[in-house]
């Protein structure tokens, strides 16, 4: 029964998604569900916004901020949205979800996979960023997935002072 549940699940999402809208994703979709979609603008390290107008925030990683409301940038900020930019805007991604769909600001969380020309996953974009040094890890306990990759590259990151650990 709890089978079949499932089964039954996964082919209303389907078809809630053949709209090509994440804005109609649930609040929560089961584990490794993925979606693919095309960036339209990246807004800065961390946050994008695909061609239907959904906003993205990427899942585990906190990249510096860009100036916004007469703050400045904080260091590395431009280098974070420029990486992020060169590396997802205009281009195939393939979104994946963890517990829940969206933040407090109604974004939708994921993890960012750039997807190459045979339709694969090619580059995992959170482990990008943090690998060159351009993102924290973000409230990330040790259960979640991806948890022991973001931490290796992390401690890669700062041990050979690239990006925001060059100034530590």
């Amino acid at each position: 029964m709890k089978k079949l549940k499932l089964i039954f699940l996964v082919a209303l999402l389907l078809l809630l998604f053949n709209t090509g809208n994440c804005q109609t994703l649930p609040q929560h979709l089961p584990y490794g569900y993925s979606i693919k979609s095309t960036v339209a603008r990246v807004i800065d390290g961390d946050t994008f916004v695909l061609s239907d107008s959904t906003h993205v925030r990427m899942l585990g990683i906190n990249s510096p901020e860009t100036a916004k409301f007469g703050k400045p940038s904080e260091p590395f900020a431009d280098s974070a949205f420029h990486f992020t930019k060169n590396l997802i805007e205009r281009k195939q991604i393939k979104l994946t979800f963890d517990e829940n769909t969206y933040d407090v600001f109604g974004r939708v969380l994921a993890y960012t996979w750039l997807i190459n020309i045979d339709g694969k996953d090619s580059l995992f974009i959170q482990a990008e960023l943090i690998k060159s040094g351009l993102a924290r890890i973000s409230h990330y306990p040790k259960d979640k997935r991806y948890y022991d990759l973001f931490y290796n590259l992390r401690r890669t990151a700062r041990r050979n002072n690239l990006g925001i650990w060059s100034n530590d």
